[in-house]
């Protein structure tokens, strides 16, 4: 991962966890519980980091609007 805070890379890791899992992603709040976090609040301000820096995409106003963006193309051209 290039320079993803720790807190980042847990919410991120949580979400390929959880989509592996349960074939959806979670919900603010289910990220929250599942971190041990009290504010949706932080979880929204790192998904939308992890949004600005790539990692996902957020669909305004969906429920289940996180998707994981697959940079494994990305990073086979860098080499």
């Amino acid at each position: 991962m290039e320079l993803v805070t720790e807190r980042r890379k847990l919410v991120l890791d949580f979400i390929r966890a959880y989509v592996r899992l349960h074939g959806i992603p979670p919900s603010y709040d289910v990220i929250a519980r599942g971190l041990g976090l009290k504010s949706r609040s932080n979880i929204h301000r790192i998904v939308h980091r992890l949004k600005s820096d790539g990692f996902i995409t957020v669909k305004p106003r969906k429920f289940y609007g996180v998707r994981l963006v697959d940079k494994s193309v990305e990073k086979m051209l860098s080499l």
